[in-house]
């Protein structure tokens, strides 16, 4: 772009420096030279806009060439066939993937499971395996949901059926409201506003003018990082996924926010008042070792070595553990 525009600069201090010698040879008069001047100005930016013009040609053609990889490129995991029971588990058996190895979990439904990994290596295989983005041949042992090894489930009951939501997580360039409901644009005002009560995100939206119509700009670069996580909390919880995995969610959020989401997300996916019906009980698994969302969890699995090594209610552990206080009670 530099470029570009030096040479468009140059260009017409070239043609005013040849009309000029031009007038000083009589062969235009001064009334000319100021009308080559002046019109000399006035082609600089087109002559910017051709000049830059390859540059963006480049840039589509690149941007084409990877949407169309993308397009074309095999499923990295096979399309299933088979349905889902309303009520479901998840159960993953002597699974082998990265750091973890000999992986036992389950997970009942209704049930509220935490996860403390000892390891951060863990905590990330656990969670990139449960999205489902890791093909059948590329781990060892069985992932299923509500019976059904996960690779044979129906893919788009597949995509509803387990939601994970990453540590480091996007958001996309719109509003609060197109980032909130990108995972249920159906969801009412009253569902909307119920999922951003229970991640403290209606903090984010009672702050400003605008509302749901926040403005955010790519990837969530306007809002700050814990108004960022505290959204995208809010996205996968009105996702009302059967199963919903929080890879450490409040790690951008203070003690007394951190404390509000523990009990937002207890209260709306496990609680009386959570609109949940009994026969589609929610099973949600938080990885994390945060004291405040350990504490709402019906029990807690301790994670060391890529495998189960403890398992209890936070209060039995942090009683009898010293190697869990330490971590979760810092």
């Amino acid at each position: 772009m530099g470029t570009s525009v030096t040479v468009s600069a140059l260009l017409a201090v070239g043609v005013a420096g040849v009309a000029g010698w031009f007038a000083l040879q009589g062969r235009i008069s001064i009334g000319e030279l100021i009308t080559v001047v002046g019109l000399s100005q006035f082609i600089i930016e087109p002559l910017g806009t051709l000049a830059r013009m390859p540059g963006f040609l480049a840039t589509a053609r690149a941007s084409a060439d990877r949407l169309a990889l993308v397009l074309d490129a095999d499923p990295m995991v096979p399309a299933g066939s088979q349905s889902l029971p309303p009520r479901v588990t998840l159960e993953l058996a002597d699974v082998s993937y990265r750091s973890l190895s000999g992986l036992d979990l389950h997970a009942h439904p209704g049930e509220l499971v935490g996860v403390l990994a000892h390891r951060p290596q863990d905590a990330e295989a656990l969670a990139h395996l449960l999205s489902g983005h890791v093909a059948p041949g590329d781990h060892g042992g069985t992932v299923a949901v509500g019976g059904v090894h996960l690779a044979e489930i129906d893919l788009a009951q597949a995509r509803g059926a387990v939601v994970v939501e990453p540590h480091n997580t996007d958001l996309f360039a719109g509003t609060v409201r197109s980032n909130v409901l990108a995972s249920s644009p159906d969801a009412d005002h009253a569902e909307v506003r119920r999922a951003l009560t229970a991640s403290a995100a209606v903090d984010v939206v009672d702050a400003h003018p605008d509302g749901l119509d926040l403005p955010v700009t790519d990837r969530g670069a306007s809002l700050s990082g814990g108004q960022r996580q505290r959204v995208a909390l809010a996205r996968a919880l009105l996702s009302r996924a059967p199963v919903l995995v929080l890879h450490d969610p409040t790690t951008a959020v203070d003690a007394v926010t951190e404390q509000a989401i523990a009990e937002g997300i207890s209260r709306l996916r496990h609680g009386a008042n959570g609109h949940v019906a009994p026969e589609r009980a929610h099973t949600t698994v938080l990885i994390t070792s945060s004291p405040a969302l350990l504490a709402v969890a019906d029990r807690v699995l301790v994670l060391d070595e890529g495998r189960v090594v403890r398992e209890g209610t936070h209060a039995d552990l942090a009683t009898a553990d010293e190697n869990y206080r330490k971590v979760v009670l810092r």
